[in-house]
């Protein structure tokens, strides 16, 4: 964990306890700066959104697949300046990276860590808008836009949940001021509440788009042509051959099962493994998980995770419909 700018002071003052609006750092989320005369049409090859609709107001999410429509990671890529930043969970840019450098040998375009220039933080809770405003920003226009203030960029990420690129300096001085201070772990909940996930190490290069609900959160454009492991994802939506999504759930425990984790379901007197966890988030014994299940599960099945205690989940609502 690169915690070059976070101070023990800026530690101390993180709460799960934060009431209303908060600014969470998020040192486990990396920046690469995608540079080159080719960034951009290197980057509509090898991903899944369509790099021609970025914009100075708008950024992209998006996935990296491998040549099987299996995912290495979901990103959010924003234009600063002639480069491109991809801002993602740490294990799966690593992966990507490393599969956009042995591609990209005969294009002219270059991956360089920007995390020692840039960190990610997170802002949430009710008064948002206000705790924007506050920091200079102008509240973004919607869901997937964004707004710049001197020299950091604000995302929109989904209702009253944005990710904070700001330059390092700027992070630190954030967090030495009087704001309401959050853990990672208090955002992390909003983000799996959102439907939103990121890869772990364990689960990179095990799902197809479409099982982490991509498609309903404007990851996906099945209009841009081709780009690494297409195919796949397009038969997807036109064969409907997708049996998966990500589902999220709750329960009261003290269990924080890691990402890849097992979830069974009741058959008669039977419990069957039906899916995995890819994030969680436990704070003061209360479990929120987003996980890869059938996509026919409904709240009426039994669920549970496969652990000492085997917690019962309960089926939350997607805040996104699904298609």
């Amino acid at each position: 964990m690169h915690t070059s700018w976070l101070t023990a002071n800026s530690y101390g003052k993180l709460s799960n306890q934060v009431q209303g609006a908060f600014i969470a750092p998020l040192p486990a989320f990396d920046i690469v700066s995608i540079s080159g005369a080719d960034n951009r049409k290197y980057l509509q090859s090898q991903t899944t959104c369509d790099i021609d609709k970025l914009g100075d107001d708008v950024f992209l999410r998006g996935a990296h697949c491998d040549a099987k429509g299996k995912t290495w990671s979901v990103f959010h890529l924003l234009q600063q300046g002639d480069e491109l930043l991809a801002v993602a969970f740490r294990d799966e840019l690593t992966a990507s990276v490393a599969q956009w450098r042995k591609f990209g040998v005969f294009s002219k375009v270059s991956f360089t860590p920007a995390q020692d220039r840039f960190a990610v933080l997170g802002i949430g809770g009710t008064g948002a808008a206000r705790l924007i405003e506050q920091l200079g920003f102008a509240l973004p226009a919607g869901n997937g836009k964004l707004s710049r203030h001197n020299g950091g960029v604000l995302l929109q990420l989904a209702e009253a949940h944005f990710m904070l690129v700001l330059p390092t300096e700027q992070a630190i001085a954030l967090l030495d001021a009087d704001y309401p201070l959050a853990a990672p772990t208090l955002w992390l909940k909003q983000h799996i509440l959102q439907g939103l996930c990121y890869l772990e190490q364990p689960l990179i290069g095990e799902f197809v788009p479409q099982m982490l609900n991509l498609q309903a959160v404007n990851a996906i454009s099945f209009t841009k042509g081709c780009y690494l492991g297409q195919e796949t994802v397009a038969r997807m939506k036109y064969l409907g051959r997708n049996k998966r999504a990500a589902w999220i759930l709750q329960a009261a425990t003290d269990d924080m099962p890691v990402a890849g984790s097992d979830i069974e379901q009741q058959f008669n007197d039977n419990w069957r493994r039906v899916g995995q966890v890819i994030n969680a988030v436990n704070i003061n014994n209360q479990l929120w998980l987003i996980a890869v299940l059938p996509n026919d599960i409904t709240p009426a099945d039994s669920l549970r995770l496969k652990s000492d205690s085997a917690p019962a989940l309960q089926l939350l609502p997607l805040p996104y419909p699904l298609s």
